[in-house]
C-alpha cells in the first residue's frame, strides 16, 4: 500500500534537522506521481492550484516560477480616445485663436499709433467727445493704477464743482463785498480750466504712458499730478490771501471764520474742505501706486536712457545745423 500512496513521506517529514526537499538522497520529482493525479480525479475534487513554494528549486513541481500573476494593462475604450482627441483639438484651436488675437491687437496698436485708425468716441457717456477704454487698451497689470487715476480725476471734478457752488452760495448769502465776487469768478475759471486741464495734463498722460510704456510720459504725469495734489491741499485749507483768492477755495479756514456770521456759507465751506481733503488723500495714494509700478518696471532706468538719447539727438542736430 505504500506504493499506492500519492504523496511521498519525504515531502511531509518534519523531523528536526531534516531538509524536507532533500529526501533520502533522491531528487524531487518534476511532476506528481501517476497515482496522485488519479486520486484527485477519482475523488471529484479539483487538483490543487500551482502555488510557488519558498525555497523550492527551479523547475520543481509546485514551484511554478513561470506562472506569475501579471496585472493586465489598462485598456482604453473608443470613447476615451475620442475625448482625448477632442481635447487636443480644442487646445490647438485655443492656441491659434490667441495667436490671431495677438496679431490683430498688434496691428490695431500700430494703426492707432500712426493715426490711421481712429477710435470710437465713447466718453463721457452723455455726450461722447473722447475715446476711453481701460479694459480694452491698458495692459492687465497696469489697469489698477490707471483706474485709480481715473477715480482721482472724477473726484477732482466733484470737488471743483462743489467749490464753484460754494463760492456762489457765499456770493449770494453774504453779498459781493470783501472779494467774494472776485472769488466766484476765480472759482469759475478753476472749473472751466481745471476739468479739461486735469484730463489733458495728467490723466491722459498716464493713460498713454500705460499703453506705449514711455518713461518720459510717466515723468510728465508725475510733475503735473504733483501740482494737482498741491492745488487740492491748498483748496482744502483756503488760507486768507488778498484779491479774494481765499473765497475761491471752499476750505476749512474760511468755513470756521464764516460759520458764526453765516451758517449756510460756513457749512458749505467746511464740507468743501472735507471733499478737497478726500481728493488729496486719494490722489496721494494714486501717486504712490503709480510711482511704485513705474520703479518696479525699471522706469527710472528707462527714463535716464530716454533723456540721454534725447540730449544726444538734440546735440547731433545742433552740430549738423552749424556745419
Amino acid at each position: 500500500m505504500a506504493k499506492d500512496n500519492p504523496f511521498n513521506n519525504y515531502l511531509f517529514d518534519n523531523k528536526p534537522g531534516r531538509d524536507p526537499y532533500a529526501g533520502n538522497g533522491t531528487a524531487l520529482p518534476s511532476a506528481p506521481p501517476q497515482g496522485a493525479a488519479s486520486a484527485w480525479v477519482n475523488s471529484g475534487a479539483p487538483p490543487p492550484a500551482s502555488i510557488p513554494l519558498a525555497g523550492a528549486p527551479a523547475g520543481a513541481w509546485g514551484a511554478s516560477s513561470s506562472r506569475v500573476y501579471e496585472e493586465p494593462a489598462p485598456s482604453f475604450t473608443s470613447d476615451d480616445q475620442d475625448y482625448t482627441k477632442r481635447a487636443a483639438a480644442l487646445d490647438r484651436r485655443e492656441a491659434e485663436l490667441r495667436g490671431k488675437e495677438a496679431e490683430i491687437k498688434k496691428v490695431e496698436d500700430e494703426l492707432r499709433r500712426t493715426g490711421a485708425l481712429r477710435p470710437e468716441k465713447n466718453w463721457p457717456p452723455c455726450y461722447p467727445i473722447l475715446h476711453h477704454d481701460i479694459a480694452g487698451e491698458i495692459p492687465a497689470d497696469q489697469q489698477g493704477m490707471v483706474r485709480s487715476a481715473y477715480w482721482a480725476f472724477l473726484g477732482f471734478v466733484i470737488a471743483i464743482t462743489f467749490n464753484l457752488i460754494g463760492s456762489l452760495v457765499a456770493l449770494c448769502a453774504m453779498n459781493g463785498n470783501d472779494g467774494r465776487l472776485t472769488g466766484f469768478f476765480l472759482s469759475a475759471v478753476y472749473w472751466f480750466a481745471g476739468v479739461p486741464g486735469a484730463w489733458i495734463l495728467w490723466y491722459a498722460r498716464l493713460y498713454n504712458a500705460a499703453i506705449k510704456d514711455r518713461a518720459f510720459t510717466y515723468a510728465w504725469f508725475f510733475l503735473m499730478f504733483a501740482a494737482h495734489i498741491i492745488f487740492c491741499i491748498w483748496s482744502a485749507a483756503s488760507p486768507p490771501l488778498p484779491l479774494g483768492n481765499s473765497w475761491s477755495h471752499t476750505g476749512f479756514i474760511l468755513g470756521v471764520q464764516t460759520i458764526g456770521s453765516n451758517a449756510l456759507t460756513g457749512i458749505f465751506y467746511l464740507v468743501g474742505g472735507a471733499v478737497w481733503t478726500l481728493e488729496s488723500l486719494w490722489s496721494f495714494w494714486t501717486l504712490k501706486a503709480v510711482y511704485g509700478a513705474f520703479r518696479g518696471g525699471g522706469g527710472d532706468r528707462r527714463l535716464k536712457q530716454e533723456v540721454a538719447s534725447a540730449v544726444a539727438g538734440h546735440a547731433a542736430a545742433g552740430a549738423a545745423s552749424r556745419v
